[in-house]
């Protein structure tokens, strides 16, 4: 004759439901906080001038936005631009009064990424790099 099946405990019962509460909950909090999320495939990045004397010759590489003839801004000078990821980007600026401090930023996702400054009498600075 076969055996029936003990019937489980209260206490065995409430620890199954418990194991699987907490694993419901881990997945949620995962959730919540994007892990299942699928990595962006674009960044933003803002591009800064900045030049004591008020205006700056530049030049600029992002996705879609070409400036390859050097052309003059006034600054403080930005541009935002949304660029593929694994894209490579540059951003030149020189200082045509020869005068003062010259700096170039780039910010990805509104964080300093690249920056690079001088004083003159140099009179150039580039910021460049591949978009992580």
């Amino acid at each position: 004759m076969a055996q029936s099946p003990k019937p489980i405990s209260r206490s065995t019962l409430l620890q199954i439901l418990l194991v699987l509460a907490l694993c419901a909950g881990s997945l949620i909090l995962l959730n919540l906080l994007g892990v299942f999320r699928p990595p962006p495939t674009e960044s933003v990045l803002v591009f800064r001038v900045e030049a004591t004397g008020g205006y700056a010759n530049i030049t600029l590489q992002a996705g879609k936005e070409v400036i390859s003839k050097t052309t003059t801004v006034t600054t403080p000078w930005e541009k935002r631009v949304v660029v593929p990821r694994g894209e490579e980007v540059y951003l030149t600026a020189s200082n045509p009064s020869q005068t003062g401090q010259l700096s170039c930023t780039i910010l990805l996702e509104g964080r300093v990424w690249k920056r690079e400054r001088t004083e003159a009498p140099k009179d150039g600075v580039a910021c460049a790099g591949i978009v992580p």
